[in-house]
């Protein structure tokens, strides 16, 4: 089977499941403005609008709003990366999936692609309305290029999350326990929420090792009209270099895991 074979293959899986469950989809498109109003609303019974205008530089319904779309889509793409593996043991499929022929790398590439469509969407029908809303037709052209770099920080993601599945899958025991401490942490550190400049000098720098959060700071850099070219194409060249950096250990983490588990076998 070739790589375009396993993409359309994935391709049918996701969209057969998004077109079964279309309150799966409906969430999904809801998820941005729902976080926001909860935060929202809870923000204004500890504080007021200005103070929060004034530390962050951007209207907390835009900045939540994008914080929700940009979480969505880089979930959308990195948790079934990272879930697969346990997904697959427990519907009883996944020693088929290792002993076939098929170059696994095939498979965590095919995956997050199929996704990327579903962030377009999402991204047109929260990011597009709210920036049309706040900055009239300009804003269609901001909402546009935040959903571009949305795509792209769901792409960077993919890699780092291939090294940290064949260290967790590779350490073996209930890997589901450990995943469910990670991820929120990953999700703290990508900076969408609590912008990373405002972090202390340790969470900087892991997030600093995250190749999706240099392009959250392009995005926030963006809203509060503060982007400088050479220093967004900077941080955009450093999100690139980890990405590419992070591959092939990612390649070699995720054989590990897989010759492993060949050896010890599905119990």
């Amino acid at each position: 089977m070739s790589l375009w074979n396993m993409v359309l293959a994935e391709t049918k899986f996701v969209y057969g499941d998004v077109f079964r469950r279309k309150s799966v989809l409906l969430t999904m498109i809801a998820y941005p403005y729902i976080l926001a109003l909860f935060v929202i609303l809870l923000g204004y019974a500890m504080g007021s609008r200005q103070v929060f205008i004034e530390k962050t530089g951007a209207p907390p319904e835009i900045f939540f709003v994008t914080a929700g779309f940009l979480l969505i889509s880089i979930l959308g793409v990195s948790d079934d990366l990272l879930w697969r593996p346990n997904f697959e043991l427990w519907l009883g499929t996944l020693q088929y999936v290792l002993i076939s022929p098929l170059p696994r790398i095939y498979r965590y590439i095919a995956i997050p692609i199929p996704r990327l469509l579903i962030v377009v969407l999402v991204g047109a029908t929260s990011i597009i309305p709210i920036s049309i809303y706040y900055y009239g037709l300009g804003g269609l052209i901001e909402g546009a290029a935040i959903i571009l770099m949305a795509l792209l920080s769901g792409i960077f993601f993919t890699t780092p999350i291939m090294v940290i599945m064949g260290i967790i899958y590779g350490a073996g025991g209930e890997s589901w326990r450990i995943i469910n401490i990670v991820r929120p942490l990953l999700l703290i550190l990508l900076g969408a929420y609590y912008p990373r400049y405002l972090m202390p000098l340790m969470g900087r720098i892991v997030s600093y090792l995250i190749p999706s959060s240099h392009i959250v700071e392009v995005i926030q850099l963006m809203m509060i009209d503060k982007l400088n070219v050479l220093y967004a194409l900077s941080l955009i060249g450093i999100a690139t270099a980890l990405f590419v950096l992070y591959a092939p250990i990612g390649i070699k983490s995720i054989n590990y895991w897989e010759t492993k588990k060949l050896k010890e076998g599905i119990r």
